[in-house]
């Protein structure tokens, strides 16, 4: 599936003119009602709905045939998920990735979208209004605020700087992360995933290490790193898979952070 410029470009502007209409209008300025919790501590407000909904008709009406995996409505209908592992093409969004940054007034949240097809990603944006970002990849080009994104390189034996699931979020993980607190790692908690994966590129982080596998948290950030140049796996070796099943955590970063991580990891 290949995009031209133009419509890349287009995606670009839709991405940015709804957001700001929907989320960056009401950033600061949501009423109690606005917010609610899917699950504990699992915030949505209106702006992630409206959002998601412009976007999900809109994208729709690009491609006949495609469909949505959106945060939102995956939430009451799980079962879109399965379209990742066909060969229908699908946008993958999340409408505000980083809700609990956006509903306290925090500016580091953004919203994703991915377009992918038979499990491969073809094309990504990011769209940080609040911190006058924007971040995306198409035609085996990565760029960041209209600049060619690249991943830096790095001192096999310097320090790390590594990101990892929230610790309210890792469940059964929590022993596997743990064994991160050595001397010369310096462990970071995740609020938004999709700012991580530039903060990566910017080398401001070293690695990534995630326990969950929501595909919308995750593909634009891959695919926007993959394309500058970055690598990831899963902690079988594999790379990560759209549709599930992963072998968790995954890790991504320069190979040899990667390296110093999968031999820390039980």
């Amino acid at each position: 599936m290949k995009l031209s410029h133009d419509t890349y470009q287009h995606i670009a502007a839709l991405i940015r003119d709804i957001t700001d209409t929907e989320a960056l209008t009401r950033f600061g300025n949501l009423a109690g009602g606005d917010i609610s919790e899917k699950n504990p501590g699992d915030l949505v407000t209106i702006a992630d709905t409206r959002v998601e909904t412009a976007l999900t008709e809109q994208l729709q009406a690009l491609i006949p045939g495609s469909v949505t995996v959106g945060e939102e409505a995956c939430e009451h209908q799980p079962e879109l998920i399965d379209a990742l592992a066909t060969d229908t093409p699908c946008w993958i969004i999340d409408p505000i990735d980083g809700t609990a940054n956006y509903a306290s007034g925090k500016p580091e949240y953004s919203c994703l979208v991915a377009l992918a097809h038979n499990g491969t990603i073809h094309a990504s944006w990011l769209y940080a209004p609040s911190l006058k970002l924007s971040a995306g990849a198409h035609d085996g080009q990565a760029w960041i605020n209209n600049q060619p994104a690249h991943t830096p390189t790095r001192a096999p034996e310097a320090p790390l700087r590594v990101m990892t699931t929230h610790p309210n979020y890792t469940g059964g993980y929590r022993h596997i992360l743990d064994a991160l607190d050595v001397p010369d790692i310096t462990r970071i908690a995740c609020s938004s995933a999709g700012l991580s994966y530039i903060d990566l590129i910017q080398g401001r982080l070293d690695a990534l290490v995630y326990t969950w596998e929501k595909p919308w948290d995750h593909a634009t950030g891959l695919h926007i790193h993959a394309t500058a140049g970055g690598t990831h796996t899963t902690i079988d070796g594999t790379t990560f898979r759209l549709a599930g099943g992963n072998n968790l955590p995954f890790i991504v970063g320069h190979p040899t952070a990667i390296d110093t991580i999968t031999a820390l990891l039980p």
